[in-house]
């Protein structure tokens, strides 16, 4: 068993001891000599990387914790969190509008390629089209020379009058004017007339090829000036008809040599 009074005893013992310093420096600096002597150098040194890295490690997390603390408790400067960036809306597309990622550059480059001499011989063709059998009255193919093609007002279900107007405006040194009425319903010639008979011979009048033409044409030598000049031819038939099927033709020369042919039919 313990003796009772062995805590007072050990409590009086440390009370009275006192350390020996000199003795305890002379033991520690002659265990400072020995291991510089020995061979525990080698371990020493190996520990120094460790002790360092404790102790850096240790000043990280104490200086650490002052800063905390100083933050916590309102010393130091205010650090504000790192603001987040604008937000940036997404880009709007118009309607019917490509990007560059949208198209593929070899198939665009390789229809615009292909589509545009299309589309350029298409209209090539409708223009050789239009002004070699446009119905159009009037339409002019020099810029010297206009035509319009109509039906007299005074026209009846019995009898008509198909009328031509010639307008230039520079002088004509050839001109021939043809007017075909489509043969059919009883149509019979009643007579012709031009509004310049001095200029142009009177109208010669034949059947072909299923039509009742009437010819008109300027005058070996005569010149054409500038101005208006109308053609009329008058027929009778046995019942009301329309101008569906007639026609006409013209071409003229210019006093600079340019040459015009115009055809259509009439309003």
């Amino acid at each position: 068993m313990v003796n009772d009074d062995l805590p007072d005893r050990l409590r009086v013992t440390a009370e009275e001891f006192e350390p020996d310093r000199d003795r305890m420096w002379s033991r520690v600096s002659d265990g400072m000599r020995e291991t510089r002597a020995g061979r525990a150098e080698p371990v020493r040194s190996r520990l120094r990387v460790p002790l360092l890295a404790m102790a850096t490690g240790a000043a990280v997390v104490l200086f650490g914790g002052i800063v905390l603390l100083g933050q916590t408790i309102g010393l130091g400067p205010v650090v504000d969190p790192t603001p987040e960036p604008p937000g940036v809306d997404p880009p709007t597309r118009t309607s019917g509008a490509t990007t560059p990622d949208d198209e593929d550059p070899e198939t665009s480059s390789s229809e615009s390629a292909t589509s545009t001499p299309t589309d350029d011989a298409e209209s090539e063709t409708g223009e050789e089209t239009g002004s070699a059998g446009t119905d159009a009255p009037g339409d002019p193919e020099a810029d010297w020379l206009e035509i319009d093609a109509s039906v007299d007002k005074g026209s009846n279900d019995y009898w008509t009058q198909s009328n031509l107007v010639l307008e230039n405006e520079d002088q004509l040194t050839a001109v021939t004017v043809e007017l075909k009425v489509a043969v059919g319903a009883g149509v019979v010639d009643t007579g012709s007339y031009s509004t310049n008979n001095s200029r142009f011979t009177e109208a010669a009048v034949s059947e072909e090829g299923g039509f009742l033409v009437y010819r008109w044409s300027l005058q070996d030598g005569a010149v054409l000036p500038p101005g208006e000049y109308q053609f009329a031819s008058q027929f009778t038939h046995d019942s009301a008809r329309n101008a569906d099927g007639d026609s006409y033709t013209i071409t003229a020369t210019n006093a600079s040599g340019e040459d015009a042919a115009y055809n259509g039919g009439f309003r």
